[in-house]
Order: structure tokens, then C-alpha cells, then sequence
């Protein structure tokens, strides 16, 4: 992630040109001041008109400049945030979908939310402004340097002491906001879980339970806030006061050279009106020095949540399906428990298999290996001829189309549901609706394939979803079809219909692994793969 932050710092350059200019004008107004003023003690002397003449112009190009400065900072921050977090859904997608569905989604909502936020605020924002700070610093350190080198020396001993101070004071603050990150995810989860069981919450009267629960997370995570905004309050507190000590000591030099003629009223003036431009990094730096560095740290925490443990190099693309699939010594297991073992099969282009076994003897394992959601531990898939390991995700998706258990529908309208927002002619639309017996559900809907499906289709039925489904599925045009329990919310008649219809497509590999039998179709199956005891046996239909 920090090196997408580094592409937008040309936009950070370009902004922070505009600042320093903005600073050189507004050191070029406090000389113009000082020499009114030094003027205003020499009766007589020409000038004086002139300079504030000069003021008054340089004051309104001041505002232009500003004004541009303003409008740069909005679009660095806002291009960053936004190739930033472009950048983490990127990834996210980029997961193995085995890897992903082992964490919670609400980890990559909390870091997408929450710690992008506080790269925002603590990172992208406090560079931007310390930068700024830092340039007004430099500007007023020549002119300051220009009238005094002793009051430039003791400035930049007070700048390296206080320096080292913020970075030593920072480290606590960085593990603290690290602990925060965790304590952010772990709650977001749990909110995530309390939302999708509202009804067995509600049903079973455990809101008491709920209820104690949120309120020692949000404590925790409370308390953690506490103790960063205190040790920062100490931190800031100890910087400040090595700041007092140096407001002291330049007054005291300032005094001493006014006393003894090295210094004129107007560069005493000249020297208080540059003050806040030398002491404001000195507090922007104690304030958000400890917040940068503690922010950085979160691009490390982003960037090992979008690791993947296996990583296979994918450099072959696969066209399109057209000989077979042959697993070859295939085995499988979550951690000590084996799933399959030793699996030898071959499964030819256009046959048909129903796959039947026990709950638990490895046929969702099986469709997630033919799936390319896992790879073999053991063995090898050939597609083709082709190590499915090394065929690319997005060649291989183009082939393969599936029907699971769960059924996400989005909040769109209908017709986006089923073509997934492709390009998919009408007839071809209509041909899919009939297949998969949505014809009569269509008809009925108030505005057709137009009328919004919402919530992940809690205004349709589970049966309705199935079908939706089928229909992507058909769409899809995919030369190998993935059925997991595909028909379980359907009336008979029309599971019976649909399946019927599916194999009756010549060219159309079928895998089908369901506990519903339908005797009418059981034929027209070529092979029975019976999943069980680690081992699929493949029988002839």
C-alpha cells in the first residue's frame, strides 16, 4: 500500500509548490512590514507609501495563492484516498477465494473503514500540513538568519532536540494504534455476526447476553482510544515544554540585541511576526509526528491482510474446454483430517455426472478443487493437459459456470441479476428466464425484469433465488456447468423440468452433486460419482 501512496506524490509536490510560494509572499510582507515600521521612526525618509502600496498587492496575490493551495490539498487527498482504497479492493479480488472465506469479512470492512480513515486523518492529512509548516519554518529561518545568526543557531539546536523527542515518544503511540487495529477489526466483526442473527437473537431472548458482550468490546476498544489520546497528551505536553523554553531564549536574544543596537524595533517585529512560522512545526511536529509514524504502521497491517499463503504462478490461459479433466493422485485435507486421498478420475467434455455421497465425505471438496478455490496438496488436475494450478483464474472462470448452495443476489434490478451488468441480447435473456422457470415469476413481478431485487433478495423467495441462479448460469454460455445442491429449494415438477433441460445441452459438461434424485433424469446421466471413505468411484451410466 505505501507504494501506491508514493504515485500520488506528485500531486503532494505540486501542492506543496503552491505552499511555498505562499510562504515566500508571506515572508516577503513581514520585510515589507519591518521597513514601515523602521520608517515610521525616521521622519522624512520616502518609502513609506510605497511599501504598504506593496502590502496591499502582495496581500491579495497572497489570497489567490491560498486559495489554489486549498484547492490542491483537496485533490492530493482525495486522489489518494481514493487510489488507496481502490487499490485494497484490488487485492481484496486478488485473494484466493479459500484464503478469503477463512477470515471475516468484516476484517477487510474494518480496514477499508476504519484504518484508511485513520491513514486519512494520521497520515495523508498530517504530511500535508507538516510539510507545510516545515516550508514556512525554512522561509523565516533565512529571513530570522539574515538579521541574526545566533538566534538562527539556537533555533536549530532547539529543532534537532525536539526532533529526536518526537521520534523516541512516537513508538509507544505506534503499537498502541497497531492494538487499536485489532481491537477495531475483532469489533466490527462482532457487530457483522449480532446484524445477520437478529432474528435467533430476538427469538431466544439473548439480547442480555448481546448486550454485556458489546458493551466489554466497546469498552476495550474505548479504553485503547484513551491511552493513545493520553500518551499523545503526554507527549505533547513534554514537547511543548522544550517549545516554552525556546520562545524564551529567542525573546531573550531578541531583547538583548534590541538593547545593545545589533536589532531595530522593526526587526524585533520582524523576529515575533516569524516566531509563530518557526514554533508552529515545532507543535504541528509533536502533535503529528507521533500520529505519521503510528499511521505508517498500518500499511503493514493492510498489506498482510491481502497476503496469500500459496501463491502458484498462473502462465498459461486456457481458450476453452475441449478434451477433459483427469485428477491425477488428487488428495486433499483440512488440517489432520483427510478428505481425499490418492483420487484418480477422468471426466470428459459433454458427460454428464451426478455426484452422490454422505454428508462430509468430500464432495464440496471435490467441486472447490474442479473449482479452482483450492489446489491439490498432493497430485495434480489437468485440464486439457494443462496444470490447472498454472491456468490463470480468469481463463478458467470464462469456462466454468456454477450453482451453489448460497445465492447472493444484489441490490439491483432483476435483469442485472441475472446478466451480472453484460451485454446479453434479448432473445438469448428470454431462452435462459424459460429454461430456468422464471417465466411465470417475471410476469408477475410490478415492473417486469426492471423491478429491484433488494437486500440480497429478501423480497423474493429462496426457491426464486435458485432459479436466478440457474438462469446467470445458462447465460453464461460456459462450456463446463457446476450444480451444488442446485435444486434443494425447488418444487418437484420444476426441478425435474430444469435439470431435464440442462441435460439435454449436447456440448455441456455437468457436475451435479445433490441429494435429490429425480428418477425421470437419473438416466440421462453418463457416470455416478460416488464420493466416500476419501475415494470417488466413478460407475457408467
Amino acid at each position: 500500500m505505501n507504494k501506491i501512496y508514493r504515485k500520488s506524490l506528485p500531486l503532494l509536490i505540486l501542492a506543496l509548490s503552491a505552499g511555498l510560494f505562499s510562504s515566500i509572499i508571506s515572508g516577503y510582507i513581514s520585510l515589507l512590514m519591518r521597513d514601515m515600521i523602521d520608517l515610521s521612526f525616521l521622519p522624512g525618509q520616502p518609502g513609506f507609501l510605497q511599501k504598504g502600496i506593496r502590502i496591499i498587492l502582495f496581500s491579495g496575490l497572497l489570497l489567490v495563492v491560498q486559495s489554489i493551495l486549498a484547492l490542491a490539498k483537496g485533490v492530493y487527498r482525495r486522489k489518494t484516498n481514493l487510489n488507496l482504497k481502490t487499490e485494497y479492493l484490488r487485492r481484496v479480488f486478488g485473494k484466493n477465494i479459500n484464503e478469503f472465506n477463512q477470515e471475516s469479512n468484516a476484517k477487510y470492512v474494518s480496514h477499508m473503514t476504519n484504518d484508511l480513515n485513520t491513514v486519512d486523518m494520521d497520515f495523508i492529512d498530517s504530511i500535508f500540513e507538516l510539510s507545510l509548516s516545515l516550508m514556512a519554518f525554512l522561509v523565516s529561518l533565512v529571513i530570522i538568519g539574515g538579521l541574526s545568526l545566533e538566534v538562527l543557531l539556537v533555533i536549530i539546536g532547539v529543532t534537532v532536540l525536539t526532533g529526536l523527542l518526537s521520534n523516541a515518544m512516537a513508538r509507544p503511540v505506534k503499537t498502541m494504534f497497531s492494538e487499536r487495529s485489532a481491537l477495531y477489526e475483532k469489533y466490527t466483526e462482532y457487530l457483522n455476526e449480532v446484524l445477520h442473527a437478529f432474528r435467533i437473537i430476538r427469538v431466544n431472548n439473548l439480547y442480555g447476553k448481546i448486550r454485556d458482550n458489546f458493551e466489554e468490546r466497546s469498552r476495550l476498544l474505548q479504553d485503547k482510544s484513551y491511552k493513545i489520546e493520553k500518551t499523545s497528551t503526554y507527549i505533547f505536553a513534554a514537547q511543548n515544554f522544550t517549545i516554552n523554553l525556546t520562545v524564551l531564549g529567542v525573546l531573550g536574544v531578541s531583547v538583548y540585541y534590541a538593547i545593545t543596537g545589533k536589532l531595530s524595533f522593526g526587526g524585533i517585529i520582524l523576529i515575533l511576526t516569524n516566531f509563530q512560522n518557526l514554533m508552529g512545526p515545532f507543535h504541528q511536529a509533536s502533535e503529528l509526528f507521533p500520529k505519521i509514524v503510528s499511521a505508517k504502521g498500518l500499511f503493514k497491517i493492510l498489506d498482510r491482510s491481502l497476503e496469500n499463503a500459496e501463491e502458484n504462478v498462473e502462465d498459461q490461459v486456457l481458450p476453452a474446454f475441449t478434451q477433459s479433466i483427469t485428477l491425477d493422485g488428487v488428495s486433499y485435507a483440512y488440517g489432520e483430517n483427510r478428505v481425499l486421498e490418492g483420487v484418480n478420475l477422468t471426466l470428459e467434455k459433454g458427460k454428464k455426472y451426478l455426484i452422490v455421497g454422505p454428508s462430509g465425505g468430500g464432495k464440496s471438496t471435490l467441486l472447490k478443487l474442479l473449482r479452482k478455490y483450492f489446489s491439490p496438496q498432493e497430485g495434480t488436475i489437468w485440464v486439457d493437459g494443462l496444470d490447472l494450478r498454472r491456468i490463470t483464474k480468469e481463463s478458467y472462470f470464462q469456462v466454468i459456470s456454477n450453482v451453489e448452495q448460497s445465492v447472493f443476489m444484489f441490490d439491483d434490478s432483476l435483469r442485472s441479476n441475472l446478466t451480472l451488468h453484460r451485454t446479453i441480447g434479448e432473445e438469448d435473456l428470454q431462452s435462459a428466464i424459460a429454461e430456468a422457470g422464471l417465466q411465470d415469476f417475471v410476469e408477475k413481478l410490478p415492473q417486469g425484469l426492471d423491478t429491484v431485487i433488494e437486500d440480497n433478495g429478501r423480497n423474493i423467495s429462496g426457491g426464486e433465488k435458485s432459479r436466478i441462479a440457474i438462469a446467470r448460469a445458462l447465460l453464461n454460455q460456459s462450456q463446463i456447468l457446476i450444480l451444488d445442491e442446485a435444486f434443494q429449494s425447488l418444487d418437484y415438477v420444476t426441478a425435474r423440468d430444469i435439470e431435464g433441460t440442462i441435460l439435454r445441452i449436447p456440448s455441456l459438461t455437468v457436475l451435479n452433486v445433490s441429494h435429490i434424485i429425480i428418477p425421470e433424469n437419473k438416466d440421462r446421466y453418463d457416470g455416478l460419482l460416488h464420493v466416500d471413505n476419501k475415494t470417488v468411484t466413478l460407475r457408467r451410466g
